[in-house]
């Protein structure tokens, strides 16, 4: 298991002989052993992901989805209460609403999901809003937009995760209409 920043796995002290069960609060990337007698089952708060042997990464961090990505093998989500499972294949993303309470699953690039684990933020058309929210919880800061408008804005961008953030600033600054300021712990966007 690698645990993403701002992350929480329980697990018991040794698993049951029916199933391997722990419970996330955050994002972590999976790598199982098969086992047919014992399945891996993660709940992430109304989620819960059922895996035979595979290589998953899922996602609580959006207060709008929980999100899971396959990289290879094969899960199956149910919702909390629910007993209908949806099967996710390699290269295929479940989201999970938690206002509609409903699931889809689509075909994704996988990458922008799991470069995480390798040191990367990869993001793809991704709006600012989205990009300061990992920002925010990797580098322990406060995100302030003076201008609504900025949280809209999209970029393209890959980054080593251990740069230092003034590095991200000046490329988005670059390449759009909004300023940053770095005081201290909190991070001010505005229009140029």
């Amino acid at each position: 298991v690698y645990l993403n920043s701002d992350s929480e796995l329980r697990y018991p002290v040794s698993f049951s002989a029916t199933s391997r069960e722990v419970e996330l609060r955050g994002e972590a990337f999976f790598e199982v052993i098969t086992d047919p007698q014992r399945p891996f089952v993660v709940n992430a708060e109304q989620v819960r992901v059922r895996v035979l042997g595979t290589s998953f990464n899922v996602s609580t961090y959006d207060k709008d989805y929980i999100e899971t990505v396959l990289v290879k093998g094969r899960v199956g989500l149910q919702m909390a209460g629910d007993t209908q499972e949806w099967e996710v294949k390699p290269n295929e993303l479940a989201r999970y609403d938690r206002k509609n309470k409903t699931i889809e699953v689509r075909e994704v690039d996988i990458l922008p999901y799991v470069t995480w684990k390798e040191g990367h933020f990869l993001f793809k058309n991704q709006s600012l809003e989205k990009i300061m929210d990992v920002m925010a919880r990797w580098y322990d800061v406060t995100v302030f937009f003076q201008d609504e408008s900025l949280k809209d804005l999209r970029f393209d961008c890959n980054m080593r995760r251990y740069t230092d953030i003034r590095d991200l600033f000046f490329f988005l600054e670059k390449t759009s209409n909004a300023r940053f300021a770095l005081n201290g712990r909190t991070v001010v966007i505005s229009k140029k």
